[in-house]
């Protein structure tokens, strides 16, 4: 004899009746899409329960309210997850930082992302570098070095001397650390094997406040129009050990641009024959006579432009010992001065230097 589906229903629940005395009795019946059976459907019946889960590729849902995962979806309540929303080459660089992102207490998802720096338009008046690209106050201009913000690095700064007016921003290294910063660099010689310094240092009378070269401790510079406003004067040199000595302080008043003459120069401190020799007294280049000494002193020194008397204690680019232009090295420096600094020579004349560098703030 066979029995239909309703049949085998009602003998079961007739059967559990008596043995354990329940009130109700459901069934689940089985078909073609269901757990375990193949396919991607899914069938429940519940009496206000939650729901069982779906089938591989299928859904849960609940007749009572509740709801099921299928899953992968969700989080672990209160976990915690850095994040970031900007590009990923301006994490951890200038300003730019991650965050956190916390997981919520229904495991449903994670909340904002908290705490994070994005990059943001850059500003002049801090060290910051706000929209993460890597460089400090780009786009920034400033009337002087000392007005670059402090705790920005030293290099080159855009300087725009007369603010809103005519005159254009230019470039120049500023030493924004050296007795409490604030220093431009006005020239830069430096010795190279390559023997292209000693020509770089033929500058004509016409260009006497020009610029020439690119502003950079690492190559020959120079930027004669800082001599209208440049207030404080520092001479360093660095010997060929690399060991650095500033060797002279002086003031001034600004320039004669006739002569190249300081106004009212003054010395402060450091080597006194660098300061007669370099600040307080003429210039002269191969076309131009303005040192006190009876010949000219750029024509004798391999056409070096500077400011000379008697003629050197330093040169920007010859040397005193025969051959003197040292095959295009560059900067010299007396060694009996050398030796009065505290830096080395070659127990020559004069010894070959790494670098003569002038600063100058106002």
């Amino acid at each position: 004899m066979s029995l239909g589906q309703g049949s085998v229903a009602g003998a079961c629940c007739a059967a559990i009746a008596l043995l354990t005395a329940v009130s109700a009795c459901s069934t689940r019946v089985r078909r073609f899409g269901d757990d375990g059976a193949g396919g991607g459907g899914s069938a429940s019946a519940s009496s206000g329960g939650s729901a069982g889960s779906a089938g591989e590729g299928g859904s849960a849902s609940s007749a009572g309210g509740g709801s099921a995962s299928s899953g992968g979806a969700g989080c672990e309540p209160g976990r915690q997850e850095a994040c970031y929303g900007g590009p990923p080459d301006t994490l951890n660089r200038g300003a730019c930082r991650a965050g956190v992102k916390i997981c919520d207490d229904e495991g449903n998802g994670y909340g904002p992302c908290a705490g994070e720096v994005l990059p943001a338009a850059e500003r002049c008046d801090t060290a910051e570098d706000e929209d993460c690209d890597g460089a400090v106050n780009a786009g920034c201009a400033y009337a002087r070095c000392a007005d670059v913000p402090r705790g920005a690095p030293s290099g080159v700064v855009s300087l725009d001397l007369d603010g809103a007016g005519g005159d254009p921003e230019f470039p120049v290294v500023c030493d924004l650390e050296t007795d409490g910063g604030g220093w431009a660099l006005v020239y830069n010689s430096v010795g190279s094997a390559e023997g292209a310094t000693l020509s770089f240092w033929d500058i004509p009378y016409a260009q006497r406040l020009g610029t020439k070269g690119e502003p950079a401790l690492e190559r020959n510079f120079y930027r004669g129009s800082l001599y209208l406003v440049g207030r404080e004067y520092r001479d360093e040199i660095a010997d060929i050990k690399g060991t650095v000595a500033q060797v002279m302080r002086a003031t001034a008043e600004g320039i004669d641009t006739t002569t190249m003459k300081l106004l009212r120069p003054l010395h402060v401190s450091g080597d006194a024959d660098v300061f007669f020799s370099h600040f307080l007294s003429g210039w002269s280049s191969h076309d131009y006579d303005g040192d006190p000494d009876p010949g000219n002193c750029a024509i004798a020194s391999q056409n070096v432009t500077q400011h000379y008397a008697q003629c050197w204690h330093y040169n920007l680019g010859a040397d005193a010992d025969e051959p003197h232009d040292d095959g295009g090295w560059g900067p010299h420096l007396s060694t009996y001065v050398a030796n009065r600094v505290g830096l080395a020579n070659d127990n020559t004349r004069s010894t070959r230097v790494r670098r003569i560098s002038r600063w100058t703030r106002w």
